[in-house]
């Protein structure tokens, strides 16, 4: 649950979203309300604007996935006419994958609840083409890239004898069919088809077999990698890390039990 969603899929909905705020000019509307956040039990305050933040952490994470369709819903507030189903369509998307990732954390699930759940990932998959154009991999932007020096290089030069009014028309009408053909290009490439996405079909299966999901976490791991590795890493010239991080582990291990050791030989004695 913590690398499929909250590192998975709202790691990439926080570039769409970004995306998506940027072509509506609604970015600076969404930070205001992002730093506006009053403070509440088990809830971190944001300290940076949104676009500002570089690295998302774990908690950086939970946090963004609890505020962030209420932020979204107050930036997009007042549509106009020609924006008012696309501002739908991607609070609808995003209300689907919250709603999804509340109800998967659940400690007990009954048919019920795993029919919503199925209920929310239908709706997410239906709406999430809202994204589209945001989903750009490298692959695409080379494509774009050689398609923008093609046009170029195609394009006529313009005469200096050509009226300046002219002139700019005709830069105009370039620019708009080079960004006509970008996007085309980006609906024709892009998609959401990889492993994360994918992985979001298996929860309710999960659930039937194994029963709820945070039984399986991979968080304590994480946090024991703080002394396992990390710290053995930090300590040695990078030369042969491997072997010096099990070494330094396994005496500050062998330490710590003979410490318990002693402590319980000391209880024992005490007690007698």
């Amino acid at each position: 649950m913590f690398h499929t969603v909250f590192l998975g899929l709202f790691k990439h909905m926080i570039y769409w979203i970004q995306g998506f705020l940027k072509k509506h000019g609604r970015l600076e509307a969404f930070d205001e309300v992002w730093k506006a956040l009053p403070p509440y039990p088990g809830f971190l305050v944001p300290k940076k604007a949104y676009c500002e933040v570089t690295q998302w952490q774990g908690k950086e994470m939970r946090n963004f996935g609890r505020c962030v369709l209420g932020v979204l819903a107050v930036a997009l507030g007042r549509p106009g006419s020609a924006q008012l189903i696309q501002f739908k369509r991607a609070l609808g998307c995003l209300r689907a994958l919250v709603d999804f990732n509340i109800m998967e954390q659940y400690r007990s699930h009954t048919a019920e609840t795993i029919t919503y759940m199925e209920d929310y990932l239908d709706n997410f998959h239906k709406m999430m083409d809202i994204f589209l154009e945001f989903r750009v991999i490298k692959r695409i932007r080379v494509k774009i890239d050689e398609q923008r020096r093609e046009l170029r290089h195609d394009r006529p030069k313009t005469c200096e004898r050509i009226a300046h009014s002219k002139r700019c028309r005709m830069r105009d009408a370039a620019r708009e069919e080079e960004s006509e053909l970008r996007m085309d290009l980006i609906f024709c490439e892009s998609h959401f088809n990889f492993i994360k996405m994918h992985l979001l079909h298996n929860f309710c299966d999960h659930i039937r077999q194994f029963g709820n999901i945070p039984m399986y976490s991979t968080e304590f791991g994480k946090l024991a990698h703080k002394t396992q590795i990390k710290a053995g890493w930090r300590q040695w010239n990078k030369n042969a890390a491997s072997r010096h991080i099990m070494q330094s582990y396994s005496r500050q291990h062998g330490i710590r039990m003979r410490q318990l050791n002693l402590e319980s030989l000391r209880r024992w004695g005490a007690d007698i």
